[in-house]
């Protein structure tokens, strides 16, 4: 909690918690990881993936980083072995923008060490 309150205060780091019927099914977060990039992250108990709730928590975070200023870039980035979270992006309007192969491999059992990154543009319409 104290990490997530600098976050906040810093305007560099914002997580959220994922309800529904007031319980915490899960959470996810915009945070900032380089000039004019931010990264949306979710995770969800496992009894309430296929629900939709990744998809509204991550379109929520896509519309409030689109509104932070000097935002050019929103990433969502996810291991290879999960191609929910792929297809979040995806339904989105993502773009697959690269496949990094993780130096130290795999940080969980059943990730296989390559990470996917997907992006979107953030910046601005231009006005015609």
């Amino acid at each position: 909690m104290a990490r997530s309150d600098r976050g906040w205060e810093a305007g560099s780091d914002f997580r959220y918690a994922i309800t529904s019927g007031g319980d915490v099914i899960g959470s996810c977060g915009l945070r900032q990881v380089g000039a004019g990039v931010w990264y949306i992250g979710y995770w969800l108990h496992p009894a309430w993936t296929g629900k939709g709730f990744a998809t509204m928590a991550a379109g929520a975070l896509v519309g409030a980083g689109k509104g932070i200023p000097g935002v050019d870039r929103i990433e969502i980035r996810h291991d290879a072995a999960n191609p929910a979270s792929g297809a979040v992006a995806r339904r989105l309007g993502f773009a697959e923008a690269e496949r990094v192969r993780e130096p130290d491999g795999p940080e969980a059992p059943g990730e296989v060490g390559v990470t996917v990154v997907w992006c979107i543009d953030a910046r601005p319409a231009a006005a015609s």
